[in-house]
């Protein structure tokens, strides 16, 4: 036992003694002081010790005392306070800070559910008894009953369609009809079409994607009510498809030989097309719609969730450019040629762009639940009811019903300070939930009653609360997320005392610029250029002409002129060129043809190029025959400085560098900064 006890003891001392040695100050930087840990974790974030020479790791404690300097600087000037910069920082805190407020394992299961869910295809009707989330109990179970009583009938051999007709909230399961009485837009009854994952409110999804194909549910819940859901059809999913269609419309208030003819004309069509016929062709002479008759039949790309599903049934048996059968809507008979489908393909895009769904979707307030429970029994969230009731909440019952206008103000219940519930020993009172609810209430709030709205409201001031708690703590529960955030903070900081020291600087400060420019000229050279002039012929002719006249003396602008006397045959061009600058301008102009003369002051600090013919006899005039091309040197131009005008996005950037060694001179010189080289370097010698 006793052995144990020094082994443990041992086994502490040591652990305290590496801790010791990890916080030990290892560098002085103006007034502060870096410990080994600090400096080891901020080296690490990009490096790695193991494979960091001597010489790298020197570099890199040069970089950071730089680093920090700025930053005490940047302190110094109070730049934390500037409110653009804590603007810009709160919104990378809440960037960053997404990840930690959600519950990952929920999110997952939520990916997998969806992908899982995007390779069906589900059609199904419904039956809604419209309810509000925060109903009361008695009208819950109203509605409830209703909806059952359905559900009974069908069960007994009822119509599903004529019930969701006849006794569904939902309108468009109603014919609907325009102001002279005629029917505008058909009904329904119930029969929702094919849809896929996305398509629906979660819950009427998840209801629809676990029942069997014939089965009636019971009732489901949504935000709009009850459902009683009966599921007519389950696909693999049909994608999203291009197709042309043939339409033979029925008249209005077709009768039975209307409707004769139309199936007859259908056949015929069909006929037609298996003969031989090709479909825009058939388009023309047997549709009767004339948007496709324009389009010779042809219908953009569209999912299983744009046409009604009594059409898109139809198209999952379809091979490309196979035609169908004659079938069936109520608009009148189709035969579709399906010209192109893509199929859903689940890879990593896909993925991320789910990923991006859920977070824009009713879904994704599943996982934000799920995390809001798990934050309320760790943070030991109690609500403060008295024997099962709520008095504290329910005195908003009272308020008045401006709430309902969005003119209510929390100052008519200033008076009221009762606790509603506890969150990690802190308690809420009325009056912080009266602050939320005036802050959050908005205009047109119709159909619901002052309870419901103050419980929903509750609810939602709930997990606000606890999401904002959490929130807070971030930096407390998660040294990687505190570290992250300091990086932040002296990112920004450190972006604008830059911005203002060096970058902005640079490019305002003229008179730096143009000094500093003086001083770097020099470097900035043009090569030696060719002053010219260059006369292009129009023809041979022309050509030979100005040779004869060059040979009788005249100089180059005197043939010119002669031969320019009728008609332009002769263009001259000044040009001032180096070498590599044009290449058309090379291809006539041969450099090597000329060497360079070097001619020095008799004290030898002053060196002039300047090129001449490379033969005895200098020469200023270079014929170039294969392009009629004529160059007459004018003048060779020794090297010399470019304009600041033409390199001051170089010029720039040096001075911007300058400015930046010079400022870290200032700080280096203002500063006391002092380094334990030994037990830094240490770390990669061991």
């Amino acid at each position: 036992m006793k052995k144990i006890v020094v082994f443990s003891f041992l086994i502490i001392f040591v652990q305290s003694c590496l801790l010791a040695q990890n916080n030990k100050i290892v560098m002085k930087i103006g007034k502060e002081n870096i410990t080994l840990d600090e400096f080891v974790n901020t080296y690490q974030k990009n490096n790695d010790l193991k494979n960091t020479n001597e010489q790298d790791l020197r570099e890199y404690i040069d970089l950071y005392i730089n680093f920090r300097l700025k930053y005490a600087e940047a302190i110094s000037l109070r730049l934390d306070t500037i409110g653009a910069l804590l603007n810009e920082l709160d919104g990378y805190r809440a960037q960053a800070a997404r990840s930690y407020l959600t519950d990952k394992e929920v999110n997952q299961r939520l990916l997998d559910e969806a992908m899982e869910r995007m390779k069906w295809d589900v059609r199904a009707s419904h039956i809604m008894k419209k309810l509000p989330l925060e109903a009361k109990p008695q009208d819950t179970l109203k509605a409830y009953k209703e909806i059952m009583s359905l559900r009974e009938q069908i069960l007994k051999g009822a119509s599903f369609a004529d019930l969701a007709e006849k006794e569904s909230d939902d309108p468009s399961a109603r014919d609907r009809y325009n102001q002279e009485g005629k029917i505008s837009q058909k009904g329904n009854k119930g029969d929702l079409g094919y849809f896929t994952v996305f398509d629906m409110i979660y819950s009427f999804e998840s209801a629809v994607y676990a029942m069997k194909v014939g089965e009636i549910s019971m009732p489901v819940r949504s935000e709009f009510g009850y459902h009683l859901i009966y599921l007519q059809d389950k696909k693999p999913a049909l994608g999203r498809c291009a197709a042309s269609q043939i339409l033979i419309e029925y008249p209005k208030n077709a009768t039975k030989e209307d409707s004769l003819k139309v199936k007859e004309k259908a056949q015929e069509a069909y006929v037609a097309l298996q003969e031989g016929m090709d479909f825009a062709e058939a388009v023309q002479k047997y549709c009767t719609d004339k948007g496709l008759i324009e389009r010779k039949g042809a219908l953009p790309l569209f999912s299983a969730s744009r046409f009604d599903g009594d059409f898109v049934q139809h198209l999952y048996g379809l091979e490309t450019n196979e035609v169908s059968k004659p079938f069936e809507t109520f608009y009148g008979m189709h035969i579709v040629k399906l010209t192109q489908r893509i199929p859903v393909e689940i890879n990593d895009e896909i993925k991320s762009a789910t990923k991006h769904r859920i977070m824009k979707d009713s879904r994704s307030h599943k996982s934000k639940e799920a995390f809001v429970e798990r934050l309320k029994k760790e943070y030991n969230f109690k609500e403060l009811k008295i024997k099962g009731k709520f008095p504290a909440l329910e005195q908003f019952y009272t308020i008045d019903s401006s709430i309902f206008n969005g003119q209510w103000k929390a100052q008519a219940a200033a008076s009221w300070n009762q606790p509603l519930f506890e969150l990690d020993g802190k308690a809420y009172t009325q009056k912080d939930f009266a602050a939320y609810l005036e802050e959050n209430q908005y205009e047109g709030v119709q159909n619901v009653n002052l309870d419901e709205l103050v419980m929903f409201n509750y609810k939602q001031y709930v997990e606000q609360t606890v999401m904002d708690y959490e929130d807070a703590m971030l930096e407390k529960k998660y040294p990687e997320f505190a570290h992250l955030m300091k990086e932040y903070h002296e990112g920004v900081l450190l972006y604008e005392l830059s911005e203002r020291k060096v970058w902005k600087k640079a490019e305002i400060d003229t008179i730096g610029l143009k000094a500093f420019y003086q001083n770097v000229k020099n470097d900035y050279l043009y090569p030696v250029r060719v002053k010219v002039n260059t006369y292009t012929f129009a023809d041979e002719t022309a050509y030979n002409q100005w040779n004869k006249l060059l040979k009788k003396g005249k100089s180059p602008l005197e043939a010119q002129e002669k031969i320019n006397k009728k008609t332009a045959l002769v263009l001259q061009k000044l040009m001032l060129r180096w070498k590599g600058q044009e290449a058309s301008f090379d291809s006539i102009f041969n450099w090597n043809d000329w060497k360079e003369v070097i001619k020095t002051t008799q004290s030898g600090r002053n060196t002039e190029i300047s090129l001449d013919y490379k033969s005895e006899q200098i020469r200023n005039l270079y014929m170039h025959k294969p392009t009629l091309t004529f160059v007459e040197v004018k003048e060779f131009l020794a090297p010399s400085p470019r304009p600041l005008e033409e390199v001051k996005g170089v010029i720039v950037s040096l001075y911007q560098n300058y400015l930046e060694e010079e400022w870290i001179k200032t700080l280096r010189a203002e500063n006391e900064v002092w380094v334990d080289y030994d037990k830094i370097l240490s770390l990669i010698k061991e």
